[in-house]
């Protein structure tokens, strides 16, 4: 799950969490509040009662022949007054519901079934009916015994509006949740543009380009600090990275003079008749070997001086007179091994790069196109001049390379033929030093199989080189 969900989820949890405890709080409040009215209303009545009894009594009027109006709304009002345990006054709603009576609550709630032929108490649909009843003993002119009082009255219009807030507090909730769920949602992308935006940055810097560094806010907060850290963990890795190229680039640059010595050593060695025959055979076998070692060396220089961000010597130059050049070396050795060479090209294609680097790119991707070539295969050159780009293409016959190796042909010593390393020659820098070649000028180069047992090498350098060299 991302950092992105998990704070929307931790985010609206808390919240769902806060707003349930406070709607919880707010509706037994409401409740509470409800039902003391409820009590309060039922007590006010219980004194209306004893009042108006106490007088009738008092003035010798016979209670069972009280107005059955004395009462607003008498006829939901379940009310029984005693005196002494004689009933001296029943309402009429008494004479349909038996309610069982507690002497020893103030307050409570019953209910009772009640058809609703009988009457109408807005039942429901079971015709269970939920009484909230009131009991009181009062003494009359504090004389024992009193009066006990029993007032009730329905509360199926309450249970429902009760209900009915239990369902808008349910609404409220879901709705709720889903607002925090899109708001958190877009509050944590706000809050983590930031890292995005490091971590995509973080993502095009590579060993190829350690100079860029995270810019740093204002703020100075933990993404300032996080920053921070990683622009100078980018400052050591550049500084062991230049140091480990420059390393490289000296240890072959000083091997290059005593190289030299020694080659010029056995050239002078082999130009002497009188040595033995195996001795002889054995100074030029030693020869080729050194040879291979000085190209080895030239070619880590050469890599060296590109990963070190040399910069280029851009000029106009007609590139397509550079590949024609470089195939017309290279016939020889097409015709030995009886190529078929196809060339595609403009009449003239001007650009503006390194001719030098751009040649060096031209040799080594036709030796290769030669070397790995089938004999009587095919080798087939384009070069196309695109509005913004110029494309070369050059595909020869081939064993197919596999497809897991593809992307790794371009690495330092990597090489496809392992047990034909030496009959091929070269180092496995070839293609390192093409790719890093055609980096500097701002193209791409790739590698793909052509059904049936082709290869095809494509670069495409911009033209917009220009502006940025």
């Amino acid at each position: 799950m991302k950092i992105r969900s998990k704070i929307t989820l931790w985010i609206t949890s808390a919240g769902i969490l806060v707003s349930l405890v406070f709607s919880l709080i707010v509706f037994y409040e409401m409740v509470e509040q409800t039902y003391n009215q409820l009590d309060a209303e039922l007590k006010a009545t219980v004194q209306n009662v004893f009042q108006i009894v106490n007088k009738n009594e008092a003035e010798n009027i016979d209670q069972t022949s009280l107005s059955a109006k004395t009462f607003i709304d008498s006829r939901h009002y379940w009310i029984r007054a005693f005196r002494d345990d004689t009933l001296v006054y029943s309402s009429r709603l008494t004479q349909i519901i038996d309610l069982p009576l507690n002497p020893k609550k103030k307050k409570y709630s019953v209910s009772i079934t009640i058809p609703r032929e009988k009457i109408d108490l807005d039942q429901d649909r079971s015709n269970e009916v939920t009484f909230r009843v009131r009991s009181a003993k009062i003494s009359a002119d504090l004389a024992l015994p009193g009066y006990h009082i029993y007032v009730a009255l329905p509360m199926e219009k309450l249970e429902e509006e009760i209900i009915e807030v239990i369902l808008l507090i349910s609404l409220g909730l879901l709705f709720s949740t889903i607002m925090l769920i899109l708001i958190n949602y877009f509050l944590a992308g706000r809050i983590l543009r930031p890292v995005r935006q490091i971590t995509n940055l973080a993502q095009e810097i590579n060993e190829n380009d350690l100079t860029r560094r995270i810019p740093l806010n204002s703020s100075q907060d933990e993404l300032y600090h996080l920053s921070f850290a990683l622009n100078q963990m980018l400052d050591r890795l550049q500084y062991s990275f230049t140091r480990q190229k420059q390393f490289l680039a000296d240890a072959a640059h000083e091997l290059n003079t005593p190289m030299t010595s020694v080659q010029l050593f056995m050239e002078q060695g082999l130009l002497n008749q009188e040595l033995p025959a195996p001795f002889y055979k054995d100074l030029q076998q030693q020869q080729q070997v050194l040879m291979r070692i000085k190209r080895l060396l030239h070619d880590l220089m050469t890599l060296s001086w590109l990963e070190l961000g040399r910069k280029l010597k851009p000029e106009t130059f007609d590139l397509k007179a550079i590949t024609a050049s470089v195939i017309e070396d290279f016939k020889p050795l097409i015709n030995a091994k009886n190529i078929d060479l196809t060339s595609s090209m403009p009449e003239r294609l001007n650009y503006f790069g390194d001719s030098a680097q751009l040649h060096r790119v031209l040799v080594n991707v036709i030796d290769n196109a030669i070397k790995y070539n089938f004999e009587s295969g095919k080798l087939i050159v384009t070069l196309e001049n695109m509005p913004e780009t110029v494309r070369l293409i050059i595909t020869n016959s081939g064993s197919p390379i596999p497809k897991e190796e593809l992307g790794q042909v371009f690495e330092q010593f990597y090489r496809v033929e392992k047990s034909r390393s030496q009959e091929f020659g070269g180092c496995g820098l070839g293609l390192t030093i093409v790719r890093e070649i055609v980096n500097l000028h701002g193209g791409q180069v790739s590698l793909n199989n052509e059904p049936p047992d082709k290869i095809s090498l494509s670069i495409i350098l911009p033209h917009s080189f220009k502006k940025s060299a």
